[in-house]
């Protein structure tokens, strides 16, 4: 089977409690389907200098 990835990135998240909600909700839904996270983390940070 061929392999499809996919990639996420939040500029701004509004409201911290309902993305909490939807990864609640997301994580499981994904790893049914034989999906799995190869990274995850807070937001980066980019300097300048």
């Amino acid at each position: 089977m061929a392999k499809g990835y996919w990639i996420t990135f939040y500029r701004s998240v509004r409201d911290p409690a309902r993305l909490a909600e939807y990864g609640a909700l997301a994580t499981p839904a994904i790893e049914a389907g034989g999906g799995r996270f190869l990274s995850r983390g807070p937001a980066a940070r980019s300097f300048e200098g």
